[in-house]
Formats: structure tokens, C-alpha cells, sequence
């Protein structure tokens, strides 16, 4: 029934079965065509609920483990919900874009509902290839033809109308499987008066011209004006100020970073922090599961070493404070300074403790993100940080760096400080990635190996008390080590939804 012949995650069929266990009558309403790349992940699964159901609704998907989203201003409906759906043997997400009624309409406003829940819940057909109820066609294209003139957008409805190329498509894949009669007969029900021969032309032996369908699609909205949530104008007008509001939104996040533009949880974020020796791909795995965490989950990246990391503007500003540093260094014995492996190196000069003193700055800095990020996840969000501030081990893997006379000694304890503030702030969890030493030589053979291996069992033996610690090999190939950390944050995800 479906064109597609993409397969569903497992995820889309068990979700099925665990609602159709629980005794939840439910049904994806709208844009059929696309049901099986809707249940692959490729765009959101529109299901209907009657509203009855919806305790009962809410109560399988917490069992199912899925994870409820709570959307933007500009992209939240009444009685319309968001839900999250972890496929554990890909690793891929479905969104599940719920509605307790049928509501369609312009954009970011959605002003028209429709009162035919009852009616759609009587007229059901399964799709053979999944197994998911769907509407019967006839159900479907009296449904696709309300919602043509609907969302119309305001310039096309006042100067060209016109019907896009998918929607005709999708008319097309409907008119397949429609009968006349069943056409009508719906039609009567659900426009009482309405002369059915008004249908004759969507399912004549003809393509229907899109002047036709536009026509009939204006009649229907005409019919249904009663049960607008608003005024169509006025609905323009909250349209307008919705994307002036989400535009506004992502433009500032592009210079604050800390703006919030995607979904948040409404139980709560989570700070998670990624750590692991060099080699074990912590920028690389940070970068696909915030690519995953970004598929509807508003998320914040935050790198907390001292390398070549990070992206934000102060990342750059503090690289180039960190290699004027490294020049000044250089110039005052005339040779590079390597990583010192330990905190027993001897003590600095007074002009070394100035130069040192770079390293308050940048604490501070780490701490000013850290506070940052709190505030974003006490409001649903979710940070992923790049390594994180620990003070069991000096001198290396983002301990403190001005101790044992690197520096003067009020900074040093000022460092000290700022390390307990970072240690209080977070993190909520802790992925280590492990890894062999000759495994993270191979992948960074111009290291040096006894560091390498010093890291490594620095890893395994970092503390963090107020946080959940979760192992992943990070010897495996990639792919594998992203599943396995994918799994490992979804449940601690789900743990805090509780």
C-alpha cells in the first residue's frame, strides 16, 4: 500500500505491538504515502489518539520506554504531544508527533480542527507491509483534501494557488484505492447536505485538475469554519510573530550558543561528560551522538580540556591565548614544553608564575560554561561536554595546573577553588571511553606511549561520586562504540523521566 519499500525499525513495530497490548486504539492519520519512511526515522509519525485514551495512552509509552518532549512556543499545538523512540539495534530515534485531536492549518499555528475522531477511528484499514492502522483511503482524501486549502500559505491563497507536487502525489496514491460510493457515502456523513456528485471529479477516470481539487478543498474549509480555534487572519497574524519569534530564536543561538531552540524534557536535562585517553575517540563519538541527541532534543556542546577542542568563539580566543603562552614559554629557554606527566616538576620562576597565570582565566571560563549549562538543563536541555575538570590527578588529563610551585601561591588556591565549583556543578553522568595503550598508540602513533598509558589508567581510575559512571570500549570500531554510548545515555535518560 505504501510506495516505499524502506524497512521499519524494530522499534516502529514493537511501539505497535506494546499499544495494541495495552488496549489503545490508535491509527498514524495522515500522509500514508509516507508511512514507512515515518517508521524508518525519516520524518515523524503523526498518530491519532482519541482523547478518552490518552491517560492510557501516556501510561504504555512510559512502560514502552519512551521519552516524552515538550516543543518550542512556535511549535506547540494544544492537545498535540512529542515523544521519543529509541531503536536499540541501530541506534536511530523515531519521533512520535502525537495528537489527541485532529488539528491542521497554517503554520506554527494549526487553527483549524477537525471533528471526525469518532468517524476515523470507525474507518480503519491495516498497511500490510507494517501492520500500522491507517485510515481507508476514502477517510484519508477527504482529510488530505480539508488540509489543501488549510495550510495554504497566505501568498499563494491571495495570488497563485496552487497545489505542490507531493500533494498531488499523495491525491494520486489515494485515488488508487478510494471507491465512489464509499467516497460519498463518508462525505455525507461527515458534510451533511453536502451534494455528492461535488466528489465526482477527485476520483473520474482523469487526473483531476489541481483547480478542481483547489476548489473543492475551499468548499470543505468554508463548511468547516465553525470549528476553527481562530480566525483565519488572526491566525496569520500569531503565524507571523510565531517564526518571527523561532527565526529570532536561531539567529541569536548562532552568536549566545546557550539559547534554547530545540525540545527540552520536562523532567529535566542531563550534563554529560565524555572522557577517555587520546585515542579513544572522544571527539569523534561526541560528534555523532550530539548529531543524535540533535535529531529533536535541544542540546549544547561544551569543551572543558585545554587542546585544540571546541568550536565557540571563547574556544578560539582561548587557543589563542594558549599558543601566545607556548611562544612566551619557548622564548624564555629557547625549547617547546612537552605535557608534564604528574605535578612533581620543579618550581617556576617568577615571570613562568605570570605566564602560569593564563590558567586561571581559562578555569574560570570552564566554570562561567559549567554554570551555563546547569541553567539550560534545569530546564530540559541536555550539555555534552568534551573531557571535564578533575582534581585527583594533577598536572595532566584536566587536572589542576598550578600546584606544587607551577604557580604563586594564592592562585594555586584560587585553581583549587574553581575546581570544586566545576566539581559541584556536575557532571550528571560520566561516559569513560577505555581503551588499550597500543590500541590508542596505533590510532596516535606521534604520541608517547608510556603518557599514553599513564592517561589510560588515569580513565579508569577517575572518581565521580554525584554522577553515573558508564564504561564503553572504545577499542571497538566506531560504529560500535556510538551504539554502545547511545544506549548507554538513553537509559540514563529514561532513568530521570522516572
Amino acid at each position: 500500500m505504501t510506495g516505499s519499500k524502506i524497512p521499519p525499525l524494530a522499534a516502529a513495530l514493537e511501539l505497535r505491538d506494546a499499544l495494541q497490548r495495552a488496549g489503545v486504539p490508535f491509527v498514524h492519520w495522515k500522509s500514508n504515502d509516507h508511512l514507512a519512511e515515518a517508521l524508518a526515522g525519516k520524518t515523524d509519525i503523526d498518530m491519532y489518539v482519541e482523547p478518552a485514551s490518552r491517560a492510557q495512552f501516556d501510561a504504555a509509552m512510559t512502560r514502552f520506554g519512551a521519552l516524552r518532549m515538550q516543543s518550542q512556543p512556535w511549535a506547540s499545538y494544544p492537545d498535540v504531544e512529542d515523544w521519543l523512540v529509541f531503536d536499540r539495534e541501530t541506534g536511530q530515534s523515531l519521533h512520535v508527533h502525537q495528537h489527541f485531536v485532529l488539528i491542521t492549518g497554517l503554520k506554527r499555528v494549526k487553527h483549524l480542527r477537525l471533528p471526525w475522531g469518532e468517524m476515523l477511528m470507525a474507518n480503519l484499514r491495516t498497511d500490510p507491509a507494517s501492520g500500522w492502522p491507517i485510515p481507508v483511503a476514502e477517510m484519508e482524501l477527504l482529510i488530505l483534501l480539508v488540509r489543501i486549502w488549510a495550510k495554504m500559505p497566505p501568498q499563494r491563497r491571495w495570488f497563485a494557488p496552487k497545489i505542490p507536487a507531493h500533494i498531488l502525489r499523495e491525491i494520486e496514491w489515494l485515488r488508487a484505492d478510494a471507491s465512489e460510493p464509499e467516497l460519498h457515502r463518508l462525505a455525507g456523513v461527515l458534510f451533511p447536505g453536502l451534494v455528492p456528485d461535488v466528489f465526482s471529479p477527485v476520483l473520474s477516470a482523469s487526473p483531476p485538475a489541481p483547480g478542481e481539487l483547489i476548489r473543492i478543498a475551499r468548499m470543505l474549509n468554508d463548511r468547516l469554519r465553525e470549528n476553527e480555534r481562530m480566525p483565519w487572519r488572526r491566525a496569520l497574524l500569531l503565524a507571523v510573530k510565531q517564526n518571527l519569534r523561532m527565526v529570532w530564536a536561531k539567529a541569536r543561538r548562532v552568536i549566545w550558543p546557550d539559547v534554547v531552540t530545540g525540545k527540552t524534557l520536562p523532567s529535566g536535562g542531563l550534563m554529560i561528560a565524555l572522557i577517555g585517553s587520546d585515542g579513544a575517540g572522544k571527539s569523534t563519538v561526541g560528534r555523532e551522538i550530539r548529531k543524535w541527541l540533535r535529531f529533536k532534543l535541544d542540546v549544547h556542546s561544551y569543551y572543558m580540556g585545554s587542546g585544540d577542542g571546541g568550536t565557540r568563539p571563547t574556544d578560539l580566543v582561548r587557543r589563542g591565548i594558549r599558543a601566545l603562552v607556548k611562544s612566551l614559554k619557548r622564548s624564555k629557554d629557547g625549547k617547546p614544553k612537552t605535557e608534564k606527566t604528574g605535578a612533581a616538576s620543579k618550581p617556576r620562576s617568577f615571570p613562568g608564575k605570570l605566564i602560569e597565570l593564563y590558567q586561571l582565566v581559562i578555569m574560570r571560563h570552564k566554570v562561567k560554561l559549567l554554570r551555563a549549562a546547569r541553567r539550560l538543563i534545569r530546564g530540559g536541555s541536555v550539555a555534552l561536554l568534551d573531557r571535564y575538570p578533575q582534581t585527583q590527578f594533577t598536572g595532566i588529563s584536566d587536572g589542576p595546573k598550578m600546584q606544587g610551585g607551577r604557580s604563586f601561591d594564592w592562585a594555586a588556591r584560587r585553581e583549587l577553588e574553581l575546581y570544586a565549583q566545576a566539581a559541584e556543578l556536575g557532571p550528571d553522568m560520566v561516559i569513560k571511553l577505555e581503551i588499550t595503550p597500543e590500541t590508542a598508540l596505533a590510532r596516535k602513533p606521534d604520541h608517547d606511549l608510556e603518557t599514553i598509558k599513564r592517561k589510560c589508567g588515569i580513565v579508569d581510575a577517575l572518581d565521580f561520586p554525584d554522577a553515573t559512571v558508564s564504561k564503553v570500549d572504545a577499542g571497538q570500531p566506531l560504529a560500535d562504540v556510538v551504539l554502545s554510548t547511545k544506549r548507554e545515555i538513553w537509559k540514563q535518560l529514561l532513568a530521570r523521566q522516572g
